[in-house]
């Protein structure tokens, strides 16, 4: 096991996603990088493991499913995730790829790989009982951090996401985002509040609302 695998995640940690070789290539020969980096393994399915011998953060692999804002594969994301398990300090499925995906689930327990269950709504923002009932199945699941991300356009949708945030930190590991208007402030604001993590796209943001890690790297130093 290597040394990003034990690697100590920080309180709020800064996540930095790759979903690009041009995004690989900046992680490998960045000065201060962030304190983890995540492969959208669905944007890279030809990746090579030796192509990131070079990062020195560890890293969070996702194979994200198309309904959830991935990339269509032609080739398994259980056979694409597998192959890259041992190289990761946590791996992140969707709730509802949770059964397609046990086999990486399972995997993941035995190999001491942290498990993040993950749920996004690219229409809104769901009501608060219907994330709070999401995120006992994921505990259930005994995920060791649940992440939502949603859309909020307007006021109401940033505030029931940060009411979730704020009101069931205590039930388990908690990173909340927003994607949509209210995105680059509850990513700002939302890091204070206790999200485990909170994610920036090296370069390429890949959804409305992102802020690159330039941006928000800048807003922290």
């Amino acid at each position: 096991m290597s040394a990003h695998h034990r690697a100590k995640i920080p309180d709020c940690a800064l996540v930095g996603v790759i979903a690009s070789i041009d995004e690989l290539r900046l992680a490998t020969r960045m000065r201060a990088p962030p304190d983890l980096f995540e492969l959208r393994l669905d944007h890279l399915p030809n990746l090579r493991e030796s192509q990131l011998l070079k990062l020195r953060r560890p890293l969070i692999i996702t194979a994200r499913h198309p309904a959830e804002g991935g990339k269509k594969l032609r080739t398994g994301r259980c056979d694409l995730l597998l192959k890259f398990l041992l190289q990761a300090k946590f791996v992140d499925i969707e709730l509802r790829s949770l059964r397609e995906l046990r086999e990486v689930w399972d995997q993941a327990r035995r190999l001491g790989v942290g498990r993040i269950c993950s749920f996004h709504d690219f229409e809104g923002t769901p009501q608060p009982a219907v994330l709070h009932k999401k995120m006992l199945c994921a505990r259930k699941a005994d995920a060791d951090v649940f992440k939502v991300v949603t859309r909020a356009d307007t006021l109401r949708d940033l505030l029931t996401l940060f009411e979730f945030l704020w009101s069931e930190l205590s039930s388990m590991r908690l990173c909340a985002m927003a994607m949509g208007k209210f995105g680059p402030i509850s990513r700002l604001f939302f890091r204070e509040a206790g999200s485990f993590f909170i994610y920036a796209p090296l370069r390429h943001p890949l959804h409305h609302g992102q802020l690159t890690f330039r941006q928000l790297r800048g807003q922290h130093d």
